[in-house]
């Protein structure tokens, strides 16, 4: 079967025809004669390196995937992954070590903090069939960037995203947030959509960032604001009040003035402070710390909820805990799907749960996609649970009432 592949593969590059290049770099040749052989059985024209002079000279445009050892004895697979982030290679990388499992997932973080695609991080010895499973899962052309942030700029240019306001293309989803302990529906999040002429309905990291590039991100801001007042006014959310969290940009954090105009904006509307929780991701925080801490305590001060986003990928967790007056934190999804088989995680999710409630705030864990993992935060006791799982991002009249 596999030389049949193998076949197939040379025909189809004598045809012309396009196939994928992965390179694979690893000081030991039967190492890499072995993945070579696995990408060649799963369709990719593959070739390997076991010096990185060789590897630099052989990375081509369409290197397509690169599977790196991080043991080399003269140059490591960190200062190799620097090298491909300061090259900007879109390659999607597959990590792999005998070291040490720790290691291995630092390196991976790392690989994902300077901009680059990772497939998967797997320790050696290596199964042949794992491999080419890996190497069988093609990359998503359409999916968002491992930052969050999509490649927006091809399509998201001025003339668009202000066509896109003008025409009504923005749209508000709303993903449900439940009480794990009542299951009864405790908030939702409002998301950006933006329903575009030729790509259909793309998500808010496909085009926030041009948003923020134009200038007009207060713009997309002030427009979810009303579509979600509207929205609560035809339908409301639950029986009760339901308060709505929503982003707020990082470059808003700048503006001093920008609660005022929140409110304006909002009592204008016929809401009130309350019906919103402002998520702040911990890194828009260090940015301009002391106008950002200055906007947040006055948002709190007018009655408006705050909300650490993506807890535990900043800079400076505590730091943010203690000054930031938020009365909700929001576990990142990473930490929650890889609880149950990372036990470095487990321990983040219940020791931030428990350092949350110490501080009497309500912790959100999103990312919830299994039963196993909604048991887990029931026995750690987080409150509210958001994911696939309990509800994906849906208009409003798909929206559970309770």
């Amino acid at each position: 079967m596999v030389e049949s592949v193998e076949k197939d593969l040379c025909a189809a590059v004598a045809l012309g025809e396009t196939v994928e290049h992965l390179l694979v770099l690893d000081d030991d040749p039967d190492m890499c004669a072995f993945v070579v052989h696995a990408g060649a059985s799963t369709g990719y024209e593959a070739t390997s390196s076991t010096n990185f002079e060789r590897f630099k000279a052989s990375l081509r445009p369409d290197t397509s995937v690169v599977v790196l050892d991080l043991m080399m004895p003269e140059v490591d697979g960190i200062q190799v992954l620097r090298y491909l982030s300061s090259q900007k290679y879109a390659s999607e990388i597959v990590l792999i070590s005998g070291y040490d499992k720790k290691v291995l997932k630092v390196a991976e973080q790392l690989a994902k903090a300077l901009g680059l695609d990772v497939r998967a991080a797997i320790e050696k010895p290596i199964k042949l069939n794992q491999l080419q499973e890996i190497l069988t899962t093609r990359r998503d052309a359409k999916r968002q960037s491992p930052t969050g942030r999509g490649s927006g700029e091809s399509f998201a240019d001025q003339e668009s995203i202000r066509r896109a306001i003008t025409d009504n293309q923005l749209l508000v989803h709303y993903q449900p947030q439940f009480s794990i302990k009542t299951r009864e529906l405790a908030g939702v999040e409002a998301l950006a959509r933006w329903q575009h002429p030729t790509r259909g309905v793309l998500p808010a990291g496909a085009f926030i960032e041009a948003f923020e590039a134009s200038g007009l991100i207060d713009e997309l801001t002030w427009i979810v604001i009303k579509k979600i007042l509207a929205d609560k006014k035809a339908r409301g959310f639950g029986d009760a009040r339901v308060a709505v969290s929503m982003n707020i940009s990082a470059l808003s954090l700048r503006d001093l003035s920008l609660p005022e105009k929140l409110l304006s904006v909002i009592t204008d509307h016929g809401g009130v402070p309350s019906d919103f929780i402002f998520e702040i991701t911990e890194s828009g925080l260090i940015r301009e710390l002391g106008t950002a801490l200055d906007i947040l305590a006055r948002l709190r001060l007018k009655g408006f909820g705050l909300s650490i986003d993506d807890f535990g990928t900043g800079y400076a967790m505590m730091q943010q805990l203690q000054r930031v007056p938020a009365k909700e934190l929001k576990l990142d999804m990473t930490f929650v799907q890889s609880m149950l088989t990372d036990q470095s995680a487990n321990t983040i999710v219940r020791r931030t749960i428990e350092l949350a409630h110490d501080l009497h705030m309500h912790v959100v864990a999103e990312g919830v996609e299994t039963a196993p993992q909604l048991s887990t935060l029931l026995e750690y006791g987080c409150d509210v649970a958001q994911g696939y799982l309990l509800g994906r991002p849906v208009p409003i009249v798909a929206l559970p009432r309770n």
